[in-house]
């Protein structure tokens, strides 16, 4: 009997666990709403961090109705900021139309600033060797594109 009491207990520790840790990855609506809400708050003060998180929270949503306010917030970042992640989700959203007009011109200018801010950094930024990797193969498809 003692047996069964302590594997049940650790069923459910290990069950209240894992839920704890897939409520973080999927949190609820009314979870999401607060966070976006607390966000967008901090956002509208000048933090740079809430602006990203928020900006990047939205663009993994994959919504459509979010792209604007994605823009937005990316626009506003990469107006104050060297930083390369936020020249490449520019680069993105311009070369996708995602948010605003589909501009290439502006897309190359975005994948050209990230690739500077990355290389004069020394590479000791937040971008991965695949960022990397995708910033310059980016620049390579866009040149060709407007070359035509």
């Amino acid at each position: 009997m003692d047996l069964f009491i302590i594997c049940f207990l650790f069923a459910v520790a290990v069950g209240s666990f894992c839920y704890g840790i897939w409520r973080r990855k999927y949190p609820s609506a009314k979870a999401k709403k607060t966070l976006y809400k607390d966000l967008e708050q901090r956002a509208k003060t000048g933090d740079k961090e809430a602006m990203y998180a928020l900006a990047e929270r939205f663009y993994h949503e994959r919504d459509a109705k979010y792209y604007p306010v994605i823009f937005k917030w990316v626009s506003i970042l990469a107006a104050q900021e060297k930083d390369p992640a936020v020249w490449l989700l520019l680069g993105d959203l311009y070369a996708s139309g995602c948010g605003t007009e589909r501009d290439p011109k502006r897309a190359l200018s975005s994948y050209e600033q990230a690739l500077t801010a990355d290389i004069a950094s020394g590479r000791n930024t937040d971008l991965t060797k695949e960022a990397h990797d995708y910033l310059e193969s980016c620049i390579i498809r866009l040149r060709k594109e407007l070359s035509k």
